[in-house]
């Protein structure tokens, strides 16, 4: 297993280290016994992290944002870069383009469609033409989204109709990060974003399921359209004719009523219950559906989780140059096998067999 294998060779920075979600980055990659470069624009507060994250001794390099010739510096010389940073669409180019013109590999933690088209159609070409990888989008939401949609729509007949939804098991509140997250791109979430249907992809709020009944329940839950990144990179790889992202309208109702001045009274840390089930319904032309569920313990973590495995990954250097989805990068069961050490299990289940993989 590649999670598994000697790191101390694999030189991996982290952009953004100083938040919640970049304290599990530092402790997964001092787990796997390599120690990262940490890059941001306060030493002060990376030093402090680090210490936090049990690497007082990893090394500091300060670049801003906006210092392009400081950030292709800082990542000259290492095989992958973690971006890890709130509202990718207003901040994440930065981090994106002085990656590949440092020639380094490149995965971050986006969630926003808006963010990850731009990934494919601006910068895919560009690290191509450097011979790095991109491998954007890897949350809790799209990674499995992506995967558990390579391996469904595989069960039934294509071209496959394709819904997926985030279920919080918990009900608790996210950090102020991903409000501020959604709060740039307010006007897409609230609009749906983009659904794929027939070779192209479509905006407009309508989705073709306006009910899910989720796992471990037994009435259905109503849902409303809402861009979920894999929306944009399971046509990517699988025969698809329709895919769709949905979310449940209470999350939805809480989302669109975000401001600036809410966003101001939450806290910086998220609660600490944020368990949740990616569910990815695969329906075939010849009526056979099949789910695919991955169960998650916290949305950050595994998140965090998710960016390492594929970091470690990507600075192996087997991946095909470009912008990638996550189930072009590697192979679909073996990354997610690769989570179950950290209690995140999936399995995959036929509408009329039962639990067919898992």
């Amino acid at each position: 297993m590649t999670s598994q294998k000697a790191t101390s060779t694999r030189i991996i920075a982290v952009y953004g280290a100083t938040g919640h979600t970049g304290g599990y980055l530092l402790t997964e990659l001092r787990r796997r016994g390599t120690s990262p470069i940490l890059v941001g624009r306060d030493a002060d507060r990376i030093r402090a992290a680090a210490a936090v994250a049990g690497l007082p001794d990893a090394e500091v390099r300060v670049a801003e944002l906006t210092d392009h010739r400081a950030l292709v510096a800082a990542f000259t010389g290492v095989d992958a870069v973690i971006s890890s940073l709130p509202a990718y669409v207003n901040h994440g180019a930065a981090v994106l383009t002085a990656a590949i013109d440092a020639g380094a590999h490149y995965t971050d933690m986006s969630g926003e469609q808006l963010f990850l088209r731009r990934v494919f159609d601006e910068f895919g070409p560009r690290a191509e033409a450097a011979g790095v990888t991109v491998v954007a989008g890897v949350t809790d939401s799209n990674l499995p989204g992506d995967l558990l949609g390579h391996l469904t729509t595989r069960r039934v007949a294509g071209p496959a109709a394709v819904t997926l939804s985030h279920l919080s098991n918990s009900g608790g509140n996210g950090s102020k990060g991903s409000a501020e997250t959604v709060l740039a791109s307010l006007h897409w979430f609230r609009s749906g974003g983009w659904n794929y249907a027939d070779g192209e992809w479509r905006t407009g709020t309508a989705a073709r399921h306006d009910a899910m009944t989720f796992p471990g329940d037994t009435r259905p839950t109503p849902v409303a359209k809402f861009p979920q990144p894999a929306v944009l990179t399971i046509p990517r790889h699988s025969d698809v004719s329709y895919v769709e992202g949905v979310l449940a309208t209470s999350i939805l109702d809480t989302l669109s009523g975000f401001t600036a001045e809410i966003i101001e009274t939450l806290p910086d840390e998220p609660d600490s219950d944020l368990s949740y089930d990616l569910v990815v319904d695969a329906f075939g032309i010849d009526g056979r559906k099949v789910r695919g569920v991955l169960s998650g313990v916290d949305s950050y973590r595994d998140s965090a989780l998710m960016a390492v495995e594929t970091a470690m990954r990507l600075a192996e250097g087997s991946a095909a140059a470009g912008a990638l989805a996550v189930a072009e990068a590697f192979d679909a069961t073996g990354f997610l096998d690769a989570l179950a050490p950290f209690g995140i299990t999936w399995r995959i289940e036929d509408g009329s067999a039962g639990v067919v993989e898992q």
